[in-house]
C-alpha cells in the first residue's frame, strides 16, 4: 500500500527573518510513517523539518522524506507529489496555515517600532486540492479545536465539506493531558482514540 502522509506547521513569511507558526511538531505523523513502514506499506511524509518542537526525527530506511518550511513549499511540493504519485491513502495532520500575509516586508523589519500591524488574507485550502488531485484515495483529515463541547459536530461539518473518508479531531484540553482523539466517518460514527498506538491500528485498519 502507498500511503502518502503531511505533518509540521507550515511557516508564513512576514519578512527575511521572522515567520508565524503553529505550535505543532510533526510528532504524530512522524510516528505514524515509521509505523506505517514497518508494516510493510510504502510511505512519503511531507513534514517540516524545522522550527518549534522540530527535534531530528530519525525515520526508518526507505520512507521518501519531503522536507518543507513555508507554505508556499509545502503546497507546491504536495500538488507536484500528488500530480505524479496514486497513493492508497492521504494522512492529512499537517497544521497548515489558514491566513497569510496580504504582502510580505523585505528585508528585515526594523525593531523599536511602538506598533506594527500585519494585513492577513486567506490562504488556499489545500485539502481541497488534495481531493481534486486524487479523487481514489481514502483520505483522513485532522480537526483541532481548543475545547471538547461541539468538537464532534465541527469535525464532520469539516469531513463533509471537504469529501474526507475520515476526520481525526482533537482538542488541546485532550491533548495537554496525554493523547485522545476521536475518528469520525461519513456516517458519523466515532471511535474514542487513546493513544498514538491505537490511532495507528485504527487508520491501519481501514486499509
Amino acid at each position: 500500500m502507498k500511503i502518502l502522509i503531511t505533518a509540521g506547521s507550515t511557516w508564513v513569511k512576514i519578512d527575511e527573518v521572522r515567520v508565524l507558526a503553529t505550535i505543532f511538531t510533526g510528532r504524530t505523523g512522524a510516528y505514524l510513517a515509521n509505523e506505517f513502514k514497518k508494516k510493510g506499506s510504502d510511505v512519503t511524509i511531507l513534514i517540516n523539518l524545522h522550527g518549534l518542537g522540530a527535534q531530528k526525527k530519525v525515520f526508518a530506511k526507505g520512507i521518501k522524506v519531503i522536507p518543507f518550511r513555508y507554505l508556499e513549499e509545502f503546497s507546491s511540493a504536495l500538488i507536484k507529489e500528488l500530480k505524479k504519485t496514486r497513493y492508497d491513502m492521504i494522512i492529512h495532520s499537517a497544521a497548515v496555515s489558514d491566513y497569510k500575509l496580504k504582502k510580505t516586508f523585505k528585508g528585515k523589519i526594523p525593531s523599536g517600532k511602538n506598533e506594527l500591524n500585519l494585513n492577513f488574507k486567506s490562504a488556499q485550502k489545500m485539502i481541497g486540492a488534495i481531493r481534486t488531485l486524487a479523487k481514489n484515495s481514502i483520505l483522513v483529515q485532522f480537526k483541532l479545536e481548543i475545547k471538547r463541547a461541539g468538537l464532534l459536530n465541527r469535525a464532520y461539518k469539516s469531513l463533509v465539506a471537504n469529501k474526507s473518508d475520515f476526520c481525526v479531531a482533537n482538542a488541546l484540553e485532550d491533548l495537554r493531558l496525554g493523547y485522545k482523539a476521536f475518528l469520525l466517518d461519513k456516517e458519523k460514527q466515532v471511535k474514542v482514540i487513546h493513544s498514538k498506538k491505537e490511532l495507528l491500528r485504527s487508520l491501519y485498519h481501514l486499509l
